[in-house]
């Protein structure tokens, strides 16, 4: 009876010591233990904030935090001068850091509050807009953010991760550290090079450039736009595409695909071309550039048989040029036809 006793004691004592090292009194967390059980208050004291100087200041490289009781002692110690505890073996047991990397599209947008230190971007409130960090780059949503910077990134603070759904394929971050600025090409796959290019040209597209792409376009080109959909939603299925499920990609920038994340053959670059295209448009001819289309009891502004087409041009060129492995031979002359006939460029390589 007189062990147990003691005992008692001296683990009252450790939440004491405890308690000192995460700001608390000392004293008064021992005699609590001693009332209620130690074990309990201990629990207790773990889950409230701690007080302690040092937890709201950066670990400096020397220090770490002690994994049982949270005190600031020096990363070579073997025993917490806290509480006395074995740091060796506990960080033997702890489980290994997460360490979450992926890519971060940086869109320059004044509007949103960064603070931008030497190799780190941090919201200026934790709150969203978040830092979306994404895990792969096809997964990556660019729509109408453009230009920008794309950097491999490591994620520093989480923001809310709550509402999503299981492995969302990104993070939500207040903090990143930027590791590595990659080329913007790489946005669109290994032949991401042409879709640039065709971003460049959309930059200074006239109009009487946007009318003789849309005359060049062949009758059966959206056949071959779908037919190259299609072998790329089924890529890992044998045999081609059937004709008959042509019209249900007619038109389509992005899409799903079984077994990954990816959403189109050239991950954002047909939503990016189109998004360009738009704003192009509006500048050269304003609201002339688009007519309203009644649908489903819904009025859209759609663009302008004029730039419609030119646009469709456009989405086909990107399509021969930046995933030819998609492409038969004889699509990929029909693909590129206007675009050869407006800016003589050179035919794709199938």
């Amino acid at each position: 009876m007189l062990f147990i006793l003691f005992l008692w004691i001296a683990l009252a004592i450790v939440v004491g010591v405890m308690a000192k090292g995460r700001g608390r009194n000392g004293f008064g967390w021992t005699v609590l233990a001693v009332l209620i059980s130690p074990p309990v208050a201990g629990v207790f004291l773990m889950s409230i904030a701690n007080r302690s100087p040092h937890a709201s200041q950066p670990i400096p490289a020397s220090h770490i935090d002690c994994p049982l009781c949270g005190g600031r002692i020096l990363r070579e110690a073997r025993v917490c001068r806290h509480c006395g505890g074995d740091v060796t073996q506990a960080l033997s047991q702890a489980d290994p850091p997460v360490v979450r990397e992926g890519y971060w599209f940086d869109d320059l947008n004044p509007s949103v509050e960064l603070k931008r230190t030497a190799g780190r971007v941090t919201r200026a409130q934790a709150q969203p807009p978040w830092l979306v960090v994404d895990q792969a780059l096809d997964s990556i949503v660019i729509g109408s953010r453009w230009p920008g910077q794309l950097w491999r990134v490591r994620v520093v603070k989480l923001g809310d991760m709550s509402g999503l759904v299981a492995d969302p394929g990104y993070w939500r971050a207040v903090t990143v550290e930027l590791l590595d600025e990659l080329p913007l090409s790489v946005l669109f796959g290994p032949q991401g090079e042409a879709v640039l290019d065709i971003i460049q040209k959309i930059d200074t597209l006239t109009r009487a450039q946007a009318q003789a792409l849309a005359d060049n376009v062949p009758h059966d080109a959206w056949m071959a736009y779908s037919r190259a959909w299609m072998r790329w939603s089924r890529q890992n299925e044998a045999g081609e595409p059937g004709a008959g499920d042509a019209d249900e990609w007619r038109g389509v920038l992005a899409a799903s695909r079984r077994g990954d994340k990816a959403r189109s053959p050239i991950h954002s670059g047909f939503l990016l071309i189109h998004s360009q295209l738009r704003q192009r448009a509006a500048r050269v001819e304003g609201d002339g550039a688009f007519i309203l289309v009644e649908e489903d009891g819904e009025t859209e502004q759609t663009l302008n048989p004029l730039w419609q087409g030119a646009c469709d041009a456009l989405l086909f060129a990107a399509m021969a040029r930046a995933a030819p492995q998609y492409v038969s031979e004889d699509d990929a002359l029909t693909l590129v036809q206007a675009w050869n006939r407006v800016f003589d460029a050179a035919p794709p390589r199938a």
